[in-house]
């Protein structure tokens, strides 16, 4: 397997099969397995970049100013769902049409 520094895919536009653009990625999640970092979901999209936001006290106040903390917009991208095989255009690996099933979770779920 090829390693792929996470610092070329942040920021990076996420185009699905068909080549259209879903977003960027605004964020990486990786959870620790054992002495590792694992990344178990890319959030992609608008509203991901206001999600780290919502960690700040002005951030969440923000988003409630604007009534974005919905998380519209933001898809929960699992790694094995992106092709980051060439980092510089990341694909999606799934029909356009699960996109909706990719949408972030209600809070608290």
């Amino acid at each position: 397997m090829a390693a792929v520094h996470l610092d070329h895919l942040a920021g990076r536009r996420v185009f699905s099969e068909r080549g259209r653009s879903i977003g960027y990625i605004e964020e990486i999640i990786a959870e620790q397995d054992g002495g590792d970092l694992v990344v178990i979901e890319f959030h992609v999209g608008i509203f991901a970049a206001f999600e780290r936001l919502s960690a700040s006290t002005i951030g969440t106040a923000l988003l409630d100013v604007f009534g974005l903390r919905r998380r519209e917009g933001l898809y929960r991208i699992p790694w094995d769902k992106l092709d980051i095989s060439d980092p510089e255009r990341p694909r999606l690996l799934c029909p356009d049409e699960e996109l909706a099933a990719l949408k972030a979770r209600p809070e608290g779920k």
